[in-house]
């Protein structure tokens, strides 16, 4: 990240941040610290109000961000509508490569994702959840059968701790679940930085596996669980650390709730949403809200 502007601590930088979100612009608004300096008088100390600082991942960005600035300077809306339109069919490709350079370990959990479906389809279900399975298994038909104890993953193949995570059980299951790691993930990453987001994803994903796994269950899989922690993170950050730009709606939050709820009912099969994984997805909800709360927060230097 790179700072490339003060703004003065009264300046409500909420549709800044929404602006350069729809704009797909990385970026951070932190708080400064409030500086002393020398009164008049050489005796004496006073502080200098302390301002909101811009940080862009690409300071190129920079010239779009001030001619939004004055925009709203002078009461227009921050977007260019009509300037976007014409230069959007160039700016796509380039916008997606930005995007692509700002989150790269969110795009490579999702890739990863997309190569394990594609194994399922080409070398059969069995063969892959067998070996991403949380224990080694063996398979008969539909039925799974002489699942080996954790002690065995524990022993040496610890990646069945997380490997879960990769598999999926249908298309639609892969596409919503990325979804979710998009919208969310991918704010983690471009503003608490890829090391915290690394953290979150794979305690999470292991916390999740080991919650479900504890109900006596041993095939079950996707990125719901992470999914679940990414929205904890961020709903907790957005209300501890408001200044660094996190989006997370209230009521989005209440409505994952209600959802983790409905499912852990008889009435969630009643509607065909068939068999959830629900301890994985509580198991990551509070992993998440735990990592949110705990971590320390990110310094502006």
């Amino acid at each position: 990240m790179f700072k490339v502007l003060t703004l003065p601590e009264s300046f409500d930088s909420r549709p800044l941040r929404e602006a350069l979100w729809a704009e797909k612009i990385g970026h951070q608004i932190t708080l400064s610290q409030a500086r002393p300096t020398e009164a008049a008088s050489g005796d004496d100390a006073e502080s200098h109000e302390g301002g909101q600082e811009l940080w862009l991942a690409d300071p190129e960005q920079l010239p779009r961000v001030i001619a939004m600035l004055e925009r709203q300077s002078r009461g227009e809306p921050l977007r260019d509508a009509s300037a976007g339109a014409a230069t959007r069919g160039t700016a796509s490709s380039q916008s997606l490569i930005a995007l692509m350079h700002q989150t790269p370990l969110t795009w490579l959990v999702g890739l990863a994702c997309c190569v394990t479906v594609l194994f399922q389809y080409a070398l059969g279900q069995a063969a892959v959840f067998e070996w991403l399975a949380i224990v080694p298994f063996e398979l008969v038909g539909s039925q799974h059968i002489a699942p080996e104890p954790l002690s065995v993953t524990l022993a040496g193949e610890w990646w069945r701790l997380w490997s879960p995570s990769l598999m999926h059980f249908g298309v639609l299951h892969l596409v919503f679940n990325l979804l979710w790691l998009w919208v969310f993930g991918r704010q983690i990453e471009a503003i608490d930085g890829g090391w915290r987001f690394a953290l979150v994803v794979v305690l999470s994903g292991v916390a999740a596996n080991l919650a479900q796994y504890a109900t006596g269950s041993v095939l079950f899989g996707g990125l719901s669980g992470i999914d679940f922690a990414v929205i904890g993170y961020v709903f907790i950050a957005a209300r501890r650390r408001p200044a660094l730009g996190y989006q997370m709606q209230r009521s989005l939050m209440i409505f994952m709730l209600i959802y983790l709820v409905l499912c852990m009912t008889p009435l969630s099969s009643a509607i065909g949403l068939g068999a959830i994984a629900n301890e994985a997805h509580l198991g990551g909800l509070l992993t998440g809200l735990l990592l949110g709360w705990l971590l320390p927060r990110r310094s502006a230097a």
